[in-house]
């Protein structure tokens, strides 16, 4: 009985070992498919959001002290979420730009707008610009409540430009009918689409009516006669416009987050099926899906900004802060995000709005204002940052696949503040507006499908630019400490496993000295005897067996064959014996 309580304490103690172990490398593995956390969607409130206007850093007023503190923790924080590259290599990059994209110095020099702040192409590749004439947008533009004061009235300019490839002016038009414009965007059916951030609306215009009224509008735009409006009747704001928005979306001057209102919104971007998007960028920092008809399918996205920096954790993948551009991928079913004060380009599925990937790079920099589409890249523009006094203002063309940096460009003349960027279909034109220089920028690409490869290879091989953030859940940084972690952890596997099979074996060989484990191997033999003895056809056989040999030793009464009946004779019957007493 001793030696069976002792028997049973060594299984259980090589079983509490185990489990022991076994426990210890769970809770040490590391968890390499950890989704990132998404905060909860918060509502708009009107003291919550400062406000980040397009124009310079000197018109931010009571702002200028927020800044200095949150951009600097901002930077640092960008800076722990890419990649590390040498510092030579990096001054090497900037400093070169690619000689296959040619700046036309000459296109649209003569222009003479208002801050422009938008660009975009149409079917037949004209180019239509979006300015402000003399409305500038600073720091007494909106209250404390982000509302615009209509007492001063629409833009009484032509706030919309356009001029076929050669620079040829085409038609000017949208007198008296916006105040603040932000975005446009025309359409694969030359639809109009426009974001006025002081109205808080999104505005659709149809090609069909353009084109109708292309000649009254032509007559319209050298008209000088002045015309009153009354700007507190929202009913009467295309009142004496000669085309009129086939679409409205958002309540006039009134700021908000819910289903039917904006608060300052960005850009749209549309697919090819008619539904649309929407970025409603400078308050609610979130991204708005909408079918052909107006109708809302899908939100997405929270704000990121002031109070989340106290926090000093890098922004999560659905939060934006100020969202400022859109461009579709129709091909690949992609919406690219330009995050402009993250200093990021998001990329999400247009299906559903399921993330897919990031794009940054210090060689970018902190703030990224605008970015397009075509063959399998993006093209995008970086913008002014007020710890950057050397940093290099210009377009970039990055791989949507790698993620490397394809190319650099910028014009011989410093860009100031690009706000907006435009490509056509195969990347031969780029087109890039500056906000305080009220310029546009035509570039050149040459060769560009069979140019594609051949600069990724020149970036790859002679400035070894480290490849953007390209990643499902995590930053650049975060992959490497999962690297490092999952080395650990097969280190810890090794060294685990080890023990286990040395402490095993010591219990064992500890066993097998006291015969702990033969007297149980033994025990159970015997015990494995008994009961086959104990099975009744055992018995049976063993008494079979029994009662056979009693009888053998018995002959069987009535087989007469074998009994004996030739009776016994004597010596003296016998005949050889009466012979011999014969003689």
């Amino acid at each position: 009985m001793k030696l069976i309580q002792h028997d049973i304490t060594c299984y259980l103690y090589i079983l509490f070992i185990i489990s022991a172990i076994v426990k210890t490398f769970s809770q040490d593995l590391p968890n390499v498919q950890e989704k990132p956390v998404h905060l909860p969607e918060t509502k708009f409130n009107f003291n919550e959001y400062s406000e980040y206007p397009d124009n310079t850093d000197r018109n931010l007023g009571s702002l200028a002290s927020q800044w200095n503190q949150i951009l600097s923790v901002n930077r640092n924080l960008q800076a722990q979420n890419v990649n590390s590259i040498n510092n030579e290599n990096l001054s090497e990059s900037l400093e070169t730009l690619d000689p296959n994209i040619v700046w036309d110095s000459k296109w649209g020099s003569n222009l003479k707008l208002g801050q422009i702040s938008a660009v975009s192409l149409d079917p037949n590749g004209n180019i239509a610009l979006f300015h402000r004439g003399r409305r500038t947008w600073d720091q007494d533009t909106f209250n404390n409540e982000n509302k615009f004061d209509p007492n001063k009235g629409p833009i009484k300019e032509n706030t919309i430009f356009l001029m076929d490839k050669t620079g040829k002016e085409l038609l000017q038009w949208g007198k008296n009918m916006f105040y603040l414009p932000h975005g446009l965007t025309i359409d694969f059916n030359g639809n109009y689409w426009i974001t006025d951030v002081a109205l808080h609306q999104v505005l659709k215009f149809d090609a069909n009516d353009i084109e109708a009224h292309w000649n009254d509008l032509k007559r319209e735009q050298y008209d000088r006669k002045l015309i009153e409006i009354d700007n507190y009747d929202r009913n009467a704001l295309f009142k004496h416009s000669i085309i009129k928005p086939s679409l409205i979306l958002g309540e006039a001057f009134e700021p908000g987050n819910d289903e039917t209102r904006f608060c300052k919104p960005t850009a749209v971007a549309v697919q090819l099926n008619g539904d649309f998007f929407v970025s409603d960028g400078y308050c609610n920092s979130r991204i708005i899906k909408f079918n052909k008809k107006g109708e809302r399918i899908l939100p997405w996205g929270r704000h990121w900004g002031v109070r989340e920096f106290v926090y000093q954790q890098p922004p999560p993948h659905n939060a934006f802060f100020v969202p400022h551009a859109l461009a579709l991928a129709n091909d690949l079913d992609y919406i690219f995000v330009a995050d402009r004060e993250n200093g990021r380009v998001s990329c999400f599925f247009a299906s559903n709005g399921t993330f897919h990937k990031e794009y940054k790079h210090p060689s970018i920099g902190t703030k990224i204002y605008s970015v397009a589409y075509a063959q399998e890249q993006i093209y995008l523009i970086n913008g002014p940052d007020l710890f950057e006094n050397d940093q290099h203002i210009r377009g970039f063309i990055v791989d949507i696949n790698s993620g490397n940096v394809l190319s650099q460009f910028a014009p011989t003349e410093r860009l100031r503040r690009p706000h907006d960027i435009a490509v056509n279909n195969d990347g031969s034109e780029i087109y890039i507006v500056d906000l305080d220089t009220s310029k546009i920028y035509k570039f050149l690409q040459k060769s560009t499908s069979a140019n594609k490869i051949e600069n990724s290879t020149h970036t790859l091989n002679h400035h070894q630019t480290a490849p953007l953030t390209d990643i499902n859940s995590q930053e650049t940084s975060n992959s490497k400490t999962t690297m490092a972690t999952l080395i650990l952890s097969l280190v810890t596997t090794t060294v685990i496993f080890i023990t286990l099979c040395v402490t095993t074996a010591a219990v064992i060989a500890k066993c097998q000295k006291r015969g702990c484990l033969l007297m149980m191997r033994k025990r159970m033999h015997w015990q494995a005897e008994r009961r086959e003895k104990m099975k009744f056809s055992n018995l049976l056989e063993k008494r079979r067996g029994k009662g056979f040999k009693f009888f053998e030793k018995r002959p069987n009464k009535r087989d007469f064959s074998k009994l004996n009946t030739e009776p016994e004779t004597s010596d003296d019957e016998r005949s050889e014996n009466n012979l011999n007493m014969m003689i």
